[in-house]
């Protein structure tokens, strides 16, 4: 489903993968635990996402299974601390419109029950932290 612009505050975790670097941010929508994940870094778009997600799963992945992908990754940065840039605690993002958004399944995912991708906007973040990162496997992310 195609997505309206938002607009959010509070924490942000940003992370490279596969070279781009992406933000995630997540608040509570109705009784739905909504996941906002989108490229940060100038010039890459968040197709982009959706394109890791379908060369690092199975080749009968689903929709939702590539979406649970897209955010086990955002969490294992948030979490673990895997390819984190920067941890925003309390700061303003924004999603352009035309998104993409994704139900996970019937129950939640990471504590998530819909993804969100989007190009993402961090008013916070300078350009070398939102600059392509070295990586050992472009090839993902080609």
């Amino acid at each position: 489903m195609t997505t309206t612009a938002a607009t959010g505050q509070g924490r942000i975790t940003v992370f490279t993968m596969f070279g781009p670097v992406f933000a995630y941010a997540s608040r509570l929508e109705g009784n739905l635990q909504t996941a906002y994940i989108g490229p940060v870094t100038p010039g890459v778009h968040w197709r982009k996402l959706w394109q890791m997600a379908d060369r690092c799963n199975t080749r009968t992945a689903q929709e939702h299974a590539k979406a649970q992908w897209i955010i086990t990754q955002a969490h294992r940065a948030l979490i673990c601390g895997s390819g984190v840039v920067a941890r925003l605690p309390d700061d303003k993002w924004e999603m352009q419109a035309g998104g993409w958004r994704v139900a996970v399944d019937s129950w939640s995912w990471c504590n998530q029950n819909v993804l969100v991708t989007g190009e993402m906007h961090i008013p916070s973040l300078t350009a070398d932290q939102t600059a392509p990162k070295f990586t050992y496997w472009p090839h993902y992310a080609a």
